[in-house]
C-alpha cells in the first residue's frame, strides 16, 4: 500500500512507464495529460459529469471534481506551461494530498515529490536521460534541426525546472528529492517498471 511519484525529463517515456507500472501493480494512475483526457471527455453539463465521477469504478477519479480537470486541461493546451498559473498549483496541490489519503496510486508530474516529501509509504522515482541523446532522438523523431530540438526541450524542462523551484523553493535535480532515479537512456521501459517495482518492494519491507 503505497503512493509512488515520478518526476521526468523530456523524452523519458514517462507516460509508458507509469502506465505499464500501474499495470503490473495494479495501482492506479494519474497525471496532467490524463487529466486533460477526462475533461475533454467530461465536456458534459456539471450534472452529467458529477453522476459520471460519483459513479466512477475508479477511486481515484471520485476524487477529481470538473474543476481540477478543466484547470489541468487548460494548462496542457496552451503553449506557455503552469508557471504563472496560481489555481494549477493550488488545484493539483490539493489532488496530491487526497491522493495520498487514497494509497495505490501512481502520480505523473506535479511536484508530487516535493507535495509528498517525507510521507510514509511514499516512493519518489526520477526518470533521466543524457541531454543530447535527448536532442539527436527528438531530432530525428520530429524531422527537426538539432538546434530547434534543444530548444524546444529546453523550453519544456525550464517550465518544470521553474515551477519547482517557484512553489517549493528547491532544485528538481535535488537527490534527496529521490528515492530512485534511472537513466532512460540505458533502461527500456519494461526495465524502469521492473526496477521501481522491484525498489518497492524493499522499501515497503523496511
Amino acid at each position: 500500500m503505497a503512493i509512488i511519484t515520478i518526476n521526468k525529463e523530456f523524452g523519458t517515456n514517462s507516460q509508458r512507464v507509469a502506465s505499464k507500472l500501474a499495470q503490473k501493480l495494479e495501482y492506479e494512475y494519474i497525471g496532467d495529460q490524463l487529466l486533460a483526457q477526462i475533461a475533454k471527455e467530461l465536456n458534459l453539463s456539471e450534472h452529467e459529469a458529477e453522476a459520471f465521477l460519483q459513479t466512477s469504478k475508479s477511486s481515484v477519479l471520485r476524487l477529481v471534481d470538473k474543476y481540477t480537470c478543466s484547470i489541468v486541461q487548460k494548462v496542457v493546451d496552451r503553449e506557455h506551461g503552469c508557471l504563472d498559473d496560481k489555481a494549477y498549483f493550488e488545484k493539483t496541490k490539493e489532488l496530491v494530498e487526497k491522493l495520498y489519503t487514497n494509497d495505490n496510486v501512481i502520480i505523473l508530474g506535479w511536484g508530487a515529490q516535493c507535495i509528498l516529501k517525507g510521507k510514509p509509504n511514499t516512493l519518489h522515482v526520477r526518470l533521466r536521460k543524457d541531454h543530447e541523446l535527448k536532442v539527436s532522438e527528438l531530432a530525428e523523431r520530429q524531422k527537426m534541426t538539432k538546434k530547434a530540438a534543444e530548444h524546444k526541450i529546453n523550453a519544456d524542462e525550464e517550465d518544470l525546472r521553474a515551477y519547482i523551484k517557484e512553489y517549493f523553493n528547491t532544485d528538481w535535480n535535488d537527490a534527496g528529492l529521490y528515492d530512485l532515479v534511472i537513466d532512460m537512456g540505458k533502461n527500456s521501459v519494461m526495465e524502469a517498471v521492473d526496477l521501481i517495482a522491484d525498489n518497492l518492494k524493499h522499501k515497503l519491507k523496511s
